[in-house]
């Protein structure tokens, strides 16, 4: 897509900031919930997309699973790669060159940057990572139905986004999945988040 090698940069440029940053406590609060529901179906394996530099792959490892994580920033997986985390550079689009599945895919504020033309394709690729009845969760912010530069973006290049309302969002993962799990959360001031779970389901 037109819009990758600038969003590449922009991560490039601030991959250590990332590094650097204190996770948000909702975003904690988020992954701890997603990883007792891994633990009570006794799950193993996980595949994180859009891991950054590596942080929750690394909480996920710690706890036990066996983590491949991947990001299209190179400079971001080598961060990971840095922390002891199996990660290779591979953008969501490209999802069909790995051979292997994994009980669960965890996706933290990546598939954002997806736009509403290809998410159907996106969540097939994912789907087809995950074993049957695999799970996948997504954390994301929402907003009205918006794709474009955010002009108010404090990152250089600016970085394109799809943002989307609970319908939209829900309504394009239950083509690929089924609802296990929605909650919005409003962890600012006029803006809230997506945290879903879903299933991986045969199509009927």
């Amino acid at each position: 897509m037109k819009f990758t090698n600038s969003l590449i940069a922009s991560y490039e440029r601030y991959a250590l900031e990332r590094e650097h940053n204190s996770p948000d406590a909702f975003k904690e609060r988020e992954r701890d919930a997603f990883l007792q529901c891994l633990r009570d179906e006794q799950r193993s394996s996980i595949l994180e997309l859009g891991c950054g530099p590596g942080h929750d792959a690394k909480f996920f490892q710690e706890q036990g699973f066996q983590v491949f994580a991947v990001d299209n920033a190179p400079a971001m997986v080598k961060l990971g790669k840095e922390k002891g985390i199996s990660a290779r550079v591979l953008d969501c689009y490209n999802l069909d060159q790995l051979g292997e599945t994994f009980d669960a895919v965890y996706s933290m504020n990546c598939l954002l940057h997806i736009p509403q033309a290809d998410i159907d394709e996106i969540f097939d690729l994912i789907a087809a990572r995950l074993v049957e009845d695999g799970l996948m969760y997504v954390g994301v912010w929402g907003g009205d139905d918006f794709e474009g530069i955010l002009e108010r973006d404090t990152y250089e290049p600016k970085r394109f986004f799809s943002l989307r309302r609970t319908e939209t969002l829900l309504k394009v993962l239950q083509k690929s999945f089924r609802l296990e799990y929605y909650r919005r959360l409003e962890p600012r001031d006029s803006i809230y988040f997506h945290s879903v779970i879903v299933r991986r389901c045969l199509r009927r």
